[in-house]
């Protein structure tokens, strides 16, 4: 057994308390629940087990955190990661407690254990582990941890843009450990992500609901109205977007990396099975859609009476929430530009209102082929088995990185496939969070020899 495995094992169970206090700290940004605890418990963690410096930062919403530690070289990378979680959702929907840590059949369960509060903990298990046993890290550790990812980083590129000539001054390259691994169980090297655009449609036909024999064909159905609405922006039988220029920036042809695709696992019962569908594309269509294609999803639609039976009631306000996944070069701003150009009649009147929810730009780092081989490598050494993709089907802030620190990032997720990340039963499975420690472990061994 490797002088590490051994290590982590020795000291697992102290390992596994340490994930249980941090999942068992609510910290649900979309309820604004209150993070002192949460950044209190990180704060004392990065101090005691890593002997950081640490830096609490003040945003326009939740606060961030900046750990350094010190190595033997002038070389500095930045790992990032969150401290939100979604919320809990429907209690009858969960096996167990959605924040109460339990592992069950060899898996952790509980809200925010794979999205990302396991995948911090292995982070800083892994760094812990090594220095336990070399000493001082072979290059300068930063961490970065924010409490909005699951908001869309609203203040993180302000937050390193202020930092870009101070505390991130030294940093060369970023490690975004977030997201699942492979459907096979495969860790995964991941050198770009999809971009998010979401925002909110209210329809607005009367300043109350009215009695549908009273007022039918003299009032408008919001609900209706927002059906309209849709087909303006969307056409349902072609299933394409019809914002003006959607479209553009959408990969083509070469800017396909269809190698990478080829080289890739694919089970389709497997994935069928994991993703409750019954028939999935073939494998070249299925990772292009996911890797390169824009999405256009309604993620939730709500309009007059749905409890049980029947309501004769004509609804007066209707909402629609839509995230859209972006790719290649797709531009936020030119995408918001035109559906407010589609929608200005509507919004004119006052019968339609917009509320933006989220921005994350897509992003592509040109990392050399020989940092890739070294974090193949690394992650191979730590698990047995690599794989490499050239675009994260989710999305995380790594526009941050390239744009504003102006350094290569890739993203290494260690949680597993079927996490079930913001839905009920989220989980981490116990090999995936020890998986997660080695590599972070090997990270620290080996990324600068």
């Amino acid at each position: 057994m490797d002088q590490d495995a051994e290590y982590i094992n020795e000291h697992y169970l102290k390992f596994e308390q340490l994930l249980k206090q941090f999942v068992e700290i609510r910290s649900v940004s979309n309820t604004d629940d209150d993070m002192s605890a949460c950044i209190n418990f990180l704060k004392t963690t990065f101090e005691k087990f890593l002997h950081a410096k640490v830096t609490l930062i003040k945003t326009a919403g939740l606060p961030s955190l900046v750990a350094q530690i010190s190595g033997k070289t002038d070389h500095t990378v930045l790992f990032y990661g969150h401290y939100d979680t979604m919320p809990g959702g429907d209690r009858e929907l969960w096996k167990t407690d959605p924040f109460k840590l339990t592992l069950k059949n060899a898996r952790y369960f509980g809200r925010g254990v794979g999205d990302n509060k396991g995948q911090l903990m292995a982070q800083i298990l892994g760094i812990y582990t090594y220095i336990q046993l070399h000493g001082t890290l072979p290059f300068n550790v930063t961490f970065l941890v924010e409490g909005e990812e699951e908001r869309g980083s609203v203040n993180l590129k302000t937050t390193v843009s202020n930092l870009h000539e101070t505390l991130l001054k030294q940093v060369e390259l970023a490690v975004v450990v977030d997201g699942s691994i492979n459907q096979n169980g495969e860790h995964v090297i991941r050198l770009g992500n999809r971009g998010l655009f979401g925002f909110e449609l209210t329809t607005k036909t009367g300043e109350n609901d009215n009695h549908s024999g009273n007022a039918g064909n003299i009032m408008t159905s919001a609900a209706i109205k927002l059906v309209t609405v849709l087909k303006k922006l969307y056409d349902f039988d072609e299933q394409r977007v019809l914002i003006p220029d959607f479209y553009q920036g959408v990969p083509q042809g070469k800017e396909i990396k269809t190698d990478l695709l080829e080289a890739l696992p694919y089970d389709r019962k497997q994935i069928s099975s994991q993703m409750g569908l019954k028939t999935i594309p073939d494998k070249m269509e299925f990772y292009q859609r996911l890797m390169y294609q824009p999405t256009f999803n309604i993620a939730g639609i709500n309009g007059g009476y749905t409890g049980k039976g029947l309501k004769t009631v004509i609804p007066h306000q209707a909402n629609v929430k839509i995230d859209c996944r972006l790719v290649g070069n797709q531009n936020i701003e030119t995408i918001r530009e035109g559906l407010e150009t589609v929608l200005a009649t509507e919004i004119q009147s006052g019968r339609v209102s917009i509320n933006y929810l989220g921005a994350i730009p897509p992003s592509t780092s040109d990392l050399s082929k020989s940092l890739i081989d070294t974090f193949a490598a690394i992650i191979k050494k730590a698990t047995g088995s690599v794989v490499i993709e050239p675009v994260m089907a989710g999305t995380v802030p790594n526009y941050v990185w390239t744009e504003v620190l102006k350094v290569p990032v890739v993203t290494i997720p260690y949680a597993n496939y079927d996490q079930h990340n913001h839905a009920p039963n989220e989980n981490m499975t116990k090999k995936d969070f020890m998986d997660g420690i080695k590599i972070s472990y090997e990270l620290a061994k080996n990324l600068f020899k």
